[in-house]
Order: C-alpha cells, then sequence, then structure tokens
C-alpha cells in the first residue's frame, strides 16, 4: 500500500528545540466549523520514559485557509501540577466562532481546564469523578498486562439544540469502566462553578469489565462513539437511550488494525500509547 509523504504543519519552521515559542509536543488537535484547526501542546517530553516540563502547556489555533497563526493561550503556570499531562482537547463552537470555549483534560493530574476564546482566559475545573478507579486500573490487552492510574481523558459534546443553549459535556477517566456528565453552562462559569452541588454526575450502569474507554466523540446525530481500549474495538451509543449494556454497541472490531500498540516496557508492566 502507498503511503505519501507526511508534511510538518504549519511548516518546519515551528518545530524547534531552542524556543517555547515554537511546538513542543502535541497530543490531539482539533477542527471547528469555523475553519480553525486548535492544537493543544502539551509542552512534555520523553513522556513514555521520564517525562520532563519544558514548556508551558498551551493552545495554538490556527487559520486552516490561510494555515497562519491567529491566537495563542498558554495556560497559567498554577493550573501545571507536577506531573500534568494535557494530553485532550475538545472545542465548542455555538453560533459566535469568537465566543467558543475549549476543553482540555489533564489525565495525569485529574482536572479540565476551561479556556474562553472570548475572555482569552482559561480556569481549571475539578471533581473527585476525574480520578481513576482502583479496580479499573489493571490492563489486558491479549497477553499482555499492565496497570495505569489515568484519570479524566475522554472528552464529548451533545449536539447543539436550537431550544436549549446547554450542551452536555459528557467524560470519563482512562482507567473506569464508567461515563460521567456535567452541563457546559456549569464549568463555563469561572467563578460559580464549585458553587453547584452535585453538578457532576454519573452517567447510567457501568460498560462492566474491560470496559476502558480513551478516545470519545458524538456525530450530529447524537451517536457517541469511542475507542474500547482492550476490546480492539470501536463502541457505540445512541444518547438518547439509557446507558446501559443492553443499548451499547460495536460497530467495528479488529485484532488488527484496532490494538493497541505497545509504546515502552518498564520494570513490572509495560506502558501503552492508545490511537484515538
Amino acid at each position: 500500500m502507498f503511503s505519501p509523504k507526511f508534511n510538518p504543519y504549519p511548516i518546519w519552521n515551528w518545530y524547534r528545540s531552542d524556543t517555547c515559542d515554537s511546538i513542543t509536543s502535541v497530543f490531539r488537535v482539533e477542527a471547528d466549523a469555523c475553519g480553525r484547526l486548535w492544537v493543544l501542546d502539551s509542552g512534555l517530553i520523553d513522556v513514555t520514559i521520564k517525562p520532563k516540563q519544558i514548556c508551558p502547556p498551551k493552545v495554538l489555533i490556527f487559520d486552516l485557509h490561510t494555515d497562519q497563526l491567529l491566537y495563542k493561550h498558554i495556560l497559567p503556570k498554577e493550573f501545571i501540577k507536577e506531573d500534568s499531562l494535557y494530553s485532550n482537547i475538545l472545542v465548542d463552537v455555538r453560533d459566535d466562532c469568537h465566543s467558543a470555549h475549549a476543553y482540555l483534560s489533564d489525565v495525569w493530574r485529574y482536572g479540565i481546564v476551561v479556556f474562553s476564546l472570548e475572555k482569552m482566559r482559561s480556569w481549571r475545573v475539578t471533581d473527585h469523578l476525574f480520578f481513576p478507579e482502583p479496580l479499573a486500573a489493571a490492563y489486558q490487552v491479549h497477553h499482555l498486562h499492565f496497570e495505569w492510574t489515568d484519570g479524566v481523558f475522554g472528552l464529548s459534546l451533545s449536539p447543539h439544540d436550537c431550544h436549549n443553549r446547554d450542551r452536555i459535556l459528557y467524560f470519563h477517566p482512562m482507567s473506569s469502566f464508567r461515563e460521567f456528565y456535567v452541563k457546559t453552562s456549569v464549568i463555563c462559569n469561572e467563578t460559580g462553578w464549585s458553587e453547584v452541588k452535585d453538578a457532576f454526575k454519573v452517567l447510567g450502569q457501568s460498560r462492566g469489565k474491560s470496559g476502558h474507554v480513551s478516545a470519545s466523540r458524538i456525530d450530529r446525530n447524537g451517536v457517541m462513539f469511542y475507542n474500547l481500549v482492550t476490546r480492539d474495538s470501536i463502541g457505540c451509543w445512541d444518547i438518547r437511550k439509557p446507558y446501559k449494556r443492553a443499548n451499547l454497541g460495536v460497530v467495528a472490531r479488529s485484532s488488527e488494525t484496532l490494538v493497541t500498540r505497545k509504546k515502552r516496557q518498564g520494570k513490572a508492566t509495560e506502558r501503552m500509547g492508545v490511537d484515538q
């Protein structure tokens, strides 16, 4: 099979090791409906060996028509905990492209940073549901056994509703068998989110053993698709139905193309990288 050559985006000059004005280490990006590419730069290198935070995490927003940088937001120092890893980004655009928000998950220190493009400000949201489940920290992929204590990782948004301006942010820790949710109106309130009692909620039933999920997204029809890490599968759920095992389907399964890939071997366990 022919594989085309990859070109750096936007250009090679963005990838330099002598300045934090460049792109350091990107785990995920997202293109929005306004023709922009949102890039989450973790600023972290040697993640699978001995992580080093050489630059602060930042959000870069490029114009996909001109490939020029539109905005840059550097996360405040107090949001960078020891061993933080900002590895996932979800963009929330409503009617006005300028009033967009982005949600950034800190998988190793269990938080979500909300970034307001209109205000060019960000704030960190925390909750105990962002933490991993101890009984879900043991993984088995084929004959490989390992342990992960990854917290909040997967993020997905309910579709736009013309009758309700609010949206639901679904989320889950990587090391968990459950899904959770919160209203975006809660976490987008910089000063008031912590005052809302029981804002973060458990969704339905557990996915059951080996129900680890990494990335997830919801399409315009309200169907969530997600990667079942230890099952070599892509799962799905119609968000209009109750979240229970009978309503959780599988749309694809392959022990070749959907298997979790090995990244490095440690003394007792092997850490793996998960393809979105």
